[in-house]
């Protein structure tokens, strides 16, 4: 029987989402449950038993609350997706149900996940999804003034302010620093992304790797605004029209613009400031569940002459 830790935040997701409903899933799956919410503020001390498994239950900003503050990488992490943006999922070709992924979660089959270290004025911290400058956090500044609808039309909604920071943004200097090599741009932002999608789950970053290592460098440029603000409109339908570099070690040197970490915003006024970013270490180990045993390939049909 595996030992499971379920971290779980009660305030995600619909119904069917609720503890009962969770533990329910994973003790009929075989395994032993032990719960922790979120947003207890002894939450951290969940992790003092050791477990065979970690369930990260919510939707992106509580996924990042579990993973960053998880003591021992090498216990495999699950993903039990209850948002509506639900990024880090998306990223990883993690979908379904709760019912469904406990079905075919196998702790053994992992794929290796890194997290973003950011240091500025403040110390350091660690992100999931992004940290960002300009344009982005302004676009998240804008959205905590109105009322959050649900489900999809958040998500439209969220894309829809996008745009409108896009097409009102003014230009930054700034200069990019990526393994060594200096760049001076003028930029409407910069994404430093560790995952491909991020904010109303667009794949802003379409070609990051969560496990080789390194960040991608999303690059915003002024003569790009016309056309991002067409992509966001069908954003899976090519990749976006943005300049993009990966990099191991960047510094991010901006001055008087918002900034963002994950899904906070932050209105970086005062001067002149300069920000360092790289992967941490210690890789995670999140599960990726396998292809459930039922399923067939469907085979192809000859052509009827």
């Amino acid at each position: 029987m595996v030992k499971v830790l379920l971290c779980h935040n009660p305030n995600a997701g619909n119904k069917g989402h609720d503890r009962e409903s969770l533990e329910a899933a994973l003790k009929l799956a075989g395994h032993d449950v032990r719960y922790a919410s979120v947003k207890d503020d002894k939450f951290v001390d969940a992790f003092s038993k050791s477990v065979d498994l970690i369930v990260a239950a919510g939707g992106d900003g509580t996924i990042a609350q579990v993973l960053t503050v998880i003591p021992d990488r090498s216990v495999p992490v699950a993903i039990l997706p209850l948002g509506t943006a639900n990024n880090f999922a998306r990223s990883l070709g993690i979908a379904g149900t709760p019912q469904e992924l406990v079905e075919m979660w196998d702790p053994e089959h992992t794929c290796p996940v890194s997290l973003g270290s950011v240091t500025g004025h403040w110390g350091t911290s660690l992100f999931l999804e992004a940290y960002g400058v300009g344009v982005f956090p302004q676009f998240l500044l804008d959205a905590k003034k109105g009322k959050k609808p649900e489900g999809a039309d958040n998500l439209r909604q969220g894309r829809s302010l996008f745009q409108k920071a896009i097409k009102r943004a003014k230009p930054l200097d700034a200069t990019l620093t990526i393994d060594g090599k200096k760049h001076d741009c003028e930029l409407l932002g910069v994404e430093i992304c560790n995952i491909a999608f991020t904010g109303p789950g667009l794949p802003l970053a379409s070609t990051a790797d969560v496990s080789d290592d390194k960040l991608d460098i999303v690059m915003i440029e002024p003569d790009d605004r016309k056309a991002l603000i067409e992509w966001i409109e069908t954003p899976m339908e090519d990749k976006p029209p943005v300049k993009t570099r990966k990099g191991s070690k960047i510094e991010v040197t901006f001055r008087d613009t918002p900034t963002r970490l994950d899904d906070e915003s932050f209105d970086a006024t005062g001067g002149k400031h300069s920000i360092d970013l790289m992967c941490e270490e210690t890789q995670l180990r999140i599960v990726i569940p396998r292809k459930h045993p039922v399923q067939k390939t469907p085979e192809k049909k000859a052509a009827v002459a």
